[in-house]
């Protein structure tokens, strides 16, 4: 069964059921689900297709293998193609008679190997454009390669219908792949896996969310030293560095001084380089003020993949002491204490973030958000600066929301302390909204939000 990305699918299908020529590009970083969606859409709409992968070989080897896909498709045989582009070329010939759909996977790797390979497909786009029923899918996993084909200067710039960036799925989306958990279970399971639907698949929900994790610190789902590092050596030269940025933040670490203070060894531009690269893949994010997006004095970096996170908060960090012990004794050790009180409520602000993002996508705001992000705040009186973490946007003021991922339910007391700490800050915002892990005891009605767990994970 299928899960998710009802928004992409609804893009996808509406291209597939299109009566005439349609061209998207899709892209994301591996492991991410780019193949499987389309293929999912693909099947679902019974469309004449070919779906070609292409290989880190030769245009030689590519030339054969596509002709495979192609005989295939139409129960031809001794199909003989001089080139890559030659064997395109009959596809789209064909599609002028029919609609057909074909999918080019990975595309960074047949660009390498032909010269002018852009322009060509430049080419071959514009002159079937009028006349051609195809439905054409360009899926690649390098980001930058991606993105710079939208770019002015590409020679295939204007040439895409749609285009679709794939990321990772909110907690509401992974949750579905184990929906018999708990909702604290499934914030802990997030937390830890994060929105990669292959590692949410993997997940058992005849085994406890603990011991669901400490299959994943054994390697029972997949080896995690593999997924995060050799991706990353395929990316970057300088994985030293990447190694010692990610275990930074991952350790509380925000401000690019305080990653300089554990990079010592590497330069400022070094570092801004290895940052910029990360984001760009889609690893890392770039955190600034809701209300001061200039500073750069308070803005920072997160990691945005928690299976990341996990690994070099809990793995890298602790790979001495993980021989010494076993799996279990190693995660009642070296994790569970601070996975439950400082690892899970640092991602609950994100869940909630995540929350509010869906809501008002649904228009189920009032009043609805024109954006969401972290409150940046001077207190002159007394001399002192914070921030507010999860703080929404509207066209009147900002609404303020204290996330609480505690074992006991929010009090009035820690509703009017709360108020009162935002107040002592010269702040007035045009609301209050509480999440809270554990719910609510409160005696009297307050002129507040309030959002518990189950509302997290209502429906529509």
């Amino acid at each position: 069964m299928f899960i998710g990305r009802d928004n992409e699918q609804k893009i996808i299908n509406s291209l597939l059921t299109s009566d005439r020529f349609e061209c998207a590009l899709i892209y994301g970083r591996r492991r991410i689900g780019k193949t499987e969606l389309v293929k999912h859409c693909i099947y679902n709409s019974n469309s004449k297709t070919i779906f070609y992968q292409c290989k880190e070989s030769t245009e030689k080897d590519n030339v054969g293998y596509l002709t495979r896909s192609i005989e295939q498709c139409f129960n031809l045989s001794h199909l003989h193609f001089d080139s890559f582009f030659d064997a395109l070329e009959f596809i789209f010939e064909q599609s002028k008679m029919k609609s057909i759909c074909l999918v080019i996977d990975e595309y960074p790797y047949i660009r390498e190997l032909i010269k002018g390979c852009d322009s060509k497909l430049q080419d071959l786009i514009d002159r079937y454009h009028n006349s051609s029923k195809i439905k054409f899918f360009l899926i690649g996993s390098s980001i930058s390669i991606m993105e710079g084909l939208l770019a002015n200067s590409s020679p295939l710039y204007g040439r895409f219908n749609r285009t679709i960036k794939l990321s990772q799925m909110d907690y509401f989306d992974s949750a579905k792949f184990y929906p018999s958990f708990s909702n604290e279970d499934k914030i802990k399971l997030y937390s830890v896996f994060g929105g990669v639907p292959l590692f949410n698949a993997r997940i058992d929900e005849k085994i406890s969310a603990n011991e669901n994790i400490i299959r994943l610190i054994e390697g029972s789902f997949i080896d995690l030293a593999a997924y995060v590092e050799v991706y990353l050596k395929s990316e970057l030269r300088k994985m030293n560095s990447a190694n010692i940025i990610f275990e930074a933040i991952a350790h509380g670490a925000f401000h690019f001084s305080d990653i300089c203070g554990k990079c010592q060894k590497e330069t400022k531009t070094n570092l801004n380089v290895i940052l910029r690269k990360l984001i760009e893949m889609d690893f890392i994010e770039y955190i600034h003020p809701i209300n001061d997006p200039n500073n750069k004095k308070k803005s920072g970096y997160r990691i945005k993949d928690h299976i990341v996170k996990f690994y070099y908060r809990y793995i890298y960090s602790n790979d001495l002491a993980m021989p010494l012990l076993t799996e279990e004794a190693f995660f009642e050790r070296c994790i569970k204490e601070d996975l439950e009180c400082a690892y899970i409520p640092l991602v609950f602000e994100k869940v909630c973030k995540e929350y509010l993002i869906r809501k008002n996508r649904e228009l189920a705001l009032e009043p609805p958000l024109e954006d969401i992000g972290t409150y940046w705040y001077d207190n002159p009186i007394e001399k002192r600066n914070g921030q507010f973490d999860v703080v929404g946007k509207t066209k009147d003021g900002y609404i303020f929301y204290e996330c609480k991922y505690t074992n006991t339910p929010i009090t009035d007391k820690i509703i009017e302390k709360e108020i009162s700490q935002v107040n002592e800050t010269t702040l007035h915002p045009a609301k209050y909204g509480f999440f809270s892990k554990s719910g609510f005891k409160i005696h009297k009605k307050k002129d507040c939000i309030l959002i518990d767990l189950k509302d997290l994970f209502k429906s529509k």
